[in-house]
């Protein structure tokens, strides 16, 4: 792989694909998993819950910022007080299939309409994975993935993503890339990212022009308490 592509994916793994290898959800796809082969990343599903919750408090300490943030918008999600039990509740209500992993500590669904996320828009998500603390079993950390969108489709849903976090956590800690349609669509790997980082909550949104799968959205939200 060229530099200048690994980069690119680099970013992309580390805005978000990265974040997930904490609670297993896009690297049990195909597509996650060549995307970590191709970064020499090792498969983590078979992890310990234990050691996968001491990887999040890890990455959550090592990137953490330097003020409490105003809010934690987590998709009409409440992290670090809702349960598995509120979680499955919330599914059975919303008519949304979801399957339990790593030892009770992960909550895999799929095809979530919008309206079970806390009044989102741009249509329903292909994979919502949720992670809970095998010590606290409190909700810290979920993800939402899209795939096979369009690059008009991809630059809306996550400027709206993006619009609707800057209302509530004002400006960004970082952006990387370019959102745009015609960025997205220039070429593979294109991605677009934008991250919060506070003391106790990070959130991440990225957008990925991955070959075969048309562009991918992702939303990341995760406790960063301990």
């Amino acid at each position: 792989m060229a530099r200048s592509r690994l980069i690119r994916v680099s970013i992309y793994v580390a805005s978000g694909l990265a974040a997930l290898t904490l609670v297993g959800g896009l690297l049990h796809t195909p597509l996650g998993r060549p995307l970590l082969a191709r970064m020499g990343v090792g498969c983590p599903v078979q992890a310990p819950p234990e050691d996968v919750e001491r990887a999040r408090l890890q990455s959550a300490h090592a990137t953490q910022g330097t003020e409490a943030s105003p809010a934690k918008p987590a998709l009409g999600f409440v992290l670090d007080k809702m349960t598995m039990s509120d979680v499955e509740a919330w599914a059975d209500h919303a008519h949304v299939s979801c399957e339990e992993m790593r030892s009770g500590t992960v909550l895999h669904c799929t095809k979530v309409p919008e309206s079970a996320l806390g009044g989102r828009t741009g249509g329903p998500v292909d994979e919502l994975d949720l992670a809970f603390s095998p010590a606290s079993k409190r909700l810290v950390n979920l993800a939402t993935t899209q795939y096979g969108l369009d690059s008009d489709a991809a630059t809306a849903q996550m400027s709206a993503v993006v619009a609707g976090l800057e209302q509530q956590l004002g400006r960004p800690t970082r952006e990387a890339g370019k959102l745009s349609a015609d960025y997205l669509a220039s070429g593979p790997y294109r991605t677009a990212v934008v991250r919060y980082r506070f003391t106790d909550y990070q959130a991440d949104v990225s957008t990925t022009n991955l070959p075969g799968h048309g562009i991918v959205v992702r939303e990341h939200y995760m406790s960063a308490r301990d």
